[in-house]
């Protein structure tokens, strides 16, 4: 049986589109609609980047990576990505596929929270993926006991693809980690990184990568 992945893309919008009204409301409905009704397609999120407000990101659960890539070979995939490109973005979007952990199905979701925090931790290609899963794991059980810290689904994850990373060295294919944090707002994300809980476990997050990413995105679902 194949297992479920979350494709990740990020679109790099024409700085200051508005995406809800006239021409380009209109080409992102159409995008949205069209990956919701592909076979495989579990659920869609999307949501501006706090930091970056003219890059919007999109996490896509398949059950499986083959139908994401039976929908890139049917005939309407073309026009759909020429939609994109003609009306939506600056630069031709990045994308990857994530794998979670199945136990993660039965969890909370960190992509219906109203914030959530995405860390992407680049390794070298040699490193051993158990040893960070490890940490992420440890990581996840005891950010489970600090209710009050108001982080509610901690998901992360390895990538399919491989990535670059300039503390990797020049053209050097390395590894991914993709972590995801839920939220009340990006104030507690904040709050809580001056506490003692935060300064005991986050060495679980740091220790191992060479280099890390973190971020805010307000995901919303497209049903």
């Amino acid at each position: 049986m194949s297992e479920s992945v979350t494709e990740i893309v990020y679109l790099h919008m024409k700085p200051g589109l508005d995406l809800s009204s006239g021409e380009a409301k209109e080409a992102w409905q159409s995008t949205l609609n069209t990956i919701a009704k592909q076979p495989g397609c579990k659920a869609l999120y999307w949501g501006r980047q706090t930091e970056k407000p003219d890059t919007v990101q999109m996490l896509v659960d398949w059950e499986s990576i083959d139908d994401h890539k039976t929908f890139e070979r049917t005939p309407g995939y073309q026009p759909f990505l020429s939609n994109i490109m003609e009306n939506l973005v600056a630069s031709g979007p990045e994308m990857f596929h994530v794998k979670f952990p199945a136990e993660y199905s039965t969890s909370d979701n960190p992509f219906t929270m109203p914030v959530t925090e995405c860390i992407n931790a680049y390794f070298p290609p040699a490193y051993h993926q158990d040893q960070y899963s490890s940490q992420f794991s440890e990581f996840r059980a005891q950010a489970a006991e600090m209710p009050q810290s108001g982080a509610k689904g901690v998901f992360g994850g390895w990538s399919v693809e491989p990535h670059q990373h300039e503390n990797l060295g020049e053209g050097v294919d390395g590894k991914l980690f993709a972590g995801f944090i839920g939220w009340p707002d990006v104030e507690a994300h904040m709050a809580f990184r001056k506490t003692e809980d935060f300064a005991r476990i986050i060495p679980l997050l740091r220790e191992g990568h060479k280099g890390m990413k973190v971020w805010h995105v307000a995901f919303q679902q497209y049903n």
